[in-house]
């Protein structure tokens, strides 16, 4: 599948100093998308893009390196569980957000990383194949609905 990409921002321009990372052509790998938008993950955030979404059209083998910080992200429990729990089989998307690490925030940043994995998995028609991937603020909920 060919593509063209730009990139995503509210005023749709590309800044000067991004615009040697934005590939005007190319291929996508086959049976896979890629999106980016922006939903409003840091509240001071108004304009650049901050969810990303990789997708395949059927299940895959997925495999991460994870750190091995004792205080480690939402995110990184969710997801290493997810993959231990699938044998690294049976993967379908990856979500990931920037300006929140959803670190530091006890059971309620599971929920939170829970629930991104969900409603993916609901968008994508796959049940518990969603790796989930978070960077930015930490010690802080989402303070957005992650609801579908």
């Amino acid at each position: 599948m060919r593509f063209t990409r730009a990139y995503s921002s509210l005023s749709g321009a590309i800044p000067p100093a991004k615009a040697k990372y934005v590939p005007s052509t190319g291929t996508y790998p086959k049976g896979f998308q890629a999106a980016g938008v922006f939903v409003g993950v840091k509240p001071g955030n108004t304009s650049k893009p901050d969810l990303a979404l990789v997708t395949s059209d059927r299940a895959c083998s997925a495999a991460a390196v994870f750190t091995k910080n004792k205080f480690q992200a939402a995110p990184v429990s969710f997801s290493r569980k997810l993959l231990q729990s699938k044998a690294n089989a049976g993967l379908r998307s990856i979500i990931v957000n920037s300006g929140n690490a959803n670190a530091v925030t006890g059971i309620g940043g599971l929920e939170d990383a829970a629930s991104m994995a969900q409603t993916t998995d609901q968008r994508v028609g796959a049940e518990d194949s969603t790796i989930v991937m978070s960077t930015g603020v930490i010690g802080q909920r989402y303070s957005l609905s992650l609801q579908p």
